[in-house]
């Protein structure tokens, strides 16, 4: 089978779990600073930016999410058709970012604030790296004065 054959069969027929993961985006810089974790799963009543596409710019909640099409729907965000009926605009998930997060669900939360594997080992590492410059630091430093003390002796010895 072609490549794309294979790809197409694997989205459109994707678990509910795997789709699910589809609906990420990735998190503004301070809410990465917050979590420690670049994307999230978006959930209505998220607050997201939109930053490419027709409707660049723009603010506001999530109204709705379409599992189907990987993509959400924003509160007043509507399109007029032909015949006068309003009808909600959706947007892709990989066109968006997360500006605040829903926070009243607990079990998000909790996933939220678990920090990744290797984050856990990077800061155990870095107060031992801390320290090893501090004493590297101070080594140079007894190193230069007691070069400095040598020297001055040589230069009263001479006189």
């Amino acid at each position: 089978m072609k490549p794309t054959k294979v790809r197409n069969h694997q989205i459109y027929r994707a678990s509910h779990q795997t789709v699910n993961k589809q609906i990420c985006a990735p998190l503004s810089k301070d809410l990465r600073k917050k979590y420690s974790r670049r994307s999230a799963r978006i959930v209505t009543d998220d607050s997201i930016k939109i930053i490419r596409g027709e409707y660049k710019g723009l603010t506001g909640k999530v109204a709705k999410i379409s599992l189907g099409t990987s993509s959400i729907a924003l509160e007043g965000n509507k399109k007029e058709k032909s015949k006068g009926e309003k009808v909600d605009v959706f947007i892709h998930s990989s066109n968006v970012i997360i500006t605040s997060l829903n926070t009243s669900d607990k079990w998000r939360l909790k996933i939220l604030e678990k920090k990744p594997k290797s984050k856990i080992k990077s800061m155990k590492e870095e107060p031992k790296k801390k320290n090893d410059d501090k004493s590297v630091a101070k080594k140079k430093n007894d190193d230069k004065s007691v070069a400095k003390k040598k020297n001055d002796d040589k230069k009263d010895e001479g006189k």
